[in-house]
């Protein structure tokens, strides 16, 4: 059950982010305007742009909470293997290995034995359910 819960919060963040994107997007389009279509610098700026509102979404939440919108929604929390808040370390690995992972890395709840994906295991955290008393 813990898989399928992960797998609905990474869809609410990911159309959260869907927004986040679409919001952050629009001054840099103003700013760039039609040379964005014929000028792949100012393609790259965008992406690497988009990675980085992406980055600060992600571990603001992360090192903050352990929790981003969508793992509070279905009552999860992003910790180290030792149960503790991620230190800033924890999120830059982890972002890392979601970025050149990316939907490969979510193979891994369903493979192996600790309900783990690839980029968890890497980076030595776990997606834990909040025991609520």
């Amino acid at each position: 059950m813990i898989r399928f819960k992960i797998i609905f919060a990474l869809f609410y963040d990911l159309l959260l982010l869907c927004a986040i994107w679409f919001v952050g997007s629009i001054p840099f389009v103003l700013w760039q305007g039609e040379a964005m279509q014929d000028s792949p610098v100012a393609t790259l700026a965008f992406q690497i742009y988009l990675i980085t509102l992406t980055y600060l979404y992600l571990s603001y939440f992360w090192i903050n909470s352990g929790q981003t919108p969508g793992l509070r929604t279905w009552k999860l929390k992003l910790v180290r293997e030792d149960g503790y808040l991620m230190t800033r370390y924890n999120a830059n690995m982890r972002f890392l290995l979601v970025v050149p992972l990316c939907l490969i890395g979510w193979i891994g709840l369903f493979v192996t034995p600790q309900k783990q994906s690839l980029q968890d295991i890497f980076a030595k955290t776990k997606i834990a359910p909040i025991d609520e008393d």
